[in-house]
């Protein structure tokens, strides 16, 4: 007989964790989504450039507590506490300096978030980790793309007090999370050789999705693409990845490694299209491909490496969605992006053949 008071719980954290991922991408997405209202709040003295070099800092912070804890509790609901702590700073702020040392606050309790809610969905279902951490993963996505909206329609203050309270209503959720299973946090228990193709690979995808998300506009518009339809066209991109995961991620889950290996397929022979300027359209049907990807990813190292690999696979996130776009900047010439674009979805596919 099923055990009530486990299924109870088990619903509850698993909602945890999906609230958890929800809340990341709100997390992610608001400094765009804001930035407007900002500007005309604090006129020339907002700069983003701080702002994402402290949330930074805080998220590796936040990704050591959340890798080397064994004990998820209090430290997943800290997490939540300390985002909206964050949050509440940036509401109240009179200057955009405020906003940027708050900063620090946010990214530190994202880095517990993204990490634990990732481990704790995937601990709770072995058998469906990769089913339900692509689910997850597109609930991720559609926390990114509500916010936009809620910027559409309040003022910056009363939205981010709304996400504020958002974050405490999670820390009831995530109350009481279990601990850790099979626990190894020292480097020297981490085990690189099953862990470095996923790795590379996950850096390397993050990095490429980061760069068509900050570059591709600028590719558009030097084709002759209006701003408005470039950046509907980014839009739909952003549509097909979260789609991808929710729609994909039940056929992926039956056989991880073979269908990854298809998807990366599918997607390089789309984004080697888009180097021709009439094709660029297709853009969003390489997202919907490569959306199950990250999920995937994540449930692959979890079961094969155990929570102590999940760290370092968020911290090649961070730096792969900071450093690979920076790379793209240096090019100076938006007419070679896509050629960019092909070379790492090469090198991806090239990857996934050697894992097993």
């Amino acid at each position: 007989m099923m055990n009530l008071g486990f299924a109870s719980s088990q619903l509850r954290l698993t909602i945890a964790g999906f609230v958890g991922l929800f809340y990341q991408g709100i997390i992610i997405a608001t400094p765009g989504a804001f930035l407007l209202q900002w500007q005309n709040t604090f006129g020339d003295t907002v700069s983003l450039g701080w702002y994402y070099n402290l949330f930074l800092l805080g998220g590796l912070v936040g990704l050591r507590l959340a890798s080397t804890a064994q004990k998820r509790h209090p430290l997943f609901p800290i997490g939540f506490a300390t985002v909206a702590f964050g949050f509440g700073l940036t509401a109240v702020s009179i200057n955009f300096l405020t906003i940027t040392i708050a900063a620090i606050f946010i990214g530190l309790g994202s880095g517990v978030i993204n990490l634990q809610s990732n481990s704790l969905i995937g601990e709770l279902h072995p058998q469906r980790r990769v089913v339900m951490l692509n689910w997850a993963s597109a609930v991720f996505g559609l926390g990114a793309l509500s916010t936009p909206l809620l910027a559409s329609f309040l003022p910056w203050r009363i939205a981010l007090i709304l996400i504020v309270i958002f974050a405490l209503f999670a820390i009831s959720l995530a109350w009481q999370a279990p601990c850790v299973l099979d626990f190894s946090p020292t480097d020297s228990k981490m085990p690189w050789g099953k862990a470095r193709i996923l790795l590379l690979l996950f850096f390397l995808y993050v990095g490429l999705e980061s760069s068509i998300g900050a570059w591709n506009s600028n590719y558009l518009i030097k084709i002759g693409w209006s701003e408005a339809a470039s950046g509907t066209l980014l839009s739909f991109y952003w549509g097909s990845l979260t789609l991808g995961k929710a729609v994909l991620g039940g056929w992926v889950g039956r056989q991880p490694v073979k269908a990854l290996k298809l998807l990366l397929l599918c997607s390089l022979a789309i984004t080697g299209l888009i180097c021709i300027p009439s094709l660029v359209i297709i853009l969003p049907l390489a997202a919907f491909f490569y959306g199950p990807l990250f999920g995937t990813v994540i449930g692959l190292l979890q079961e094969r490496c155990g929570h102590v690999a999940l760290g370092n696979l968020f911290y090649a996130a961070y730096f792969g969605r900071t450093s690979i776009p920076a790379f793209f900047g240096l090019l100076g010439e938006s007419a070679y992006l896509p050629y960019g674009y092909v070379s790492l979805a090469i090198i991806l596919y090239l990857l996934s053949l050697r894992l097993k």
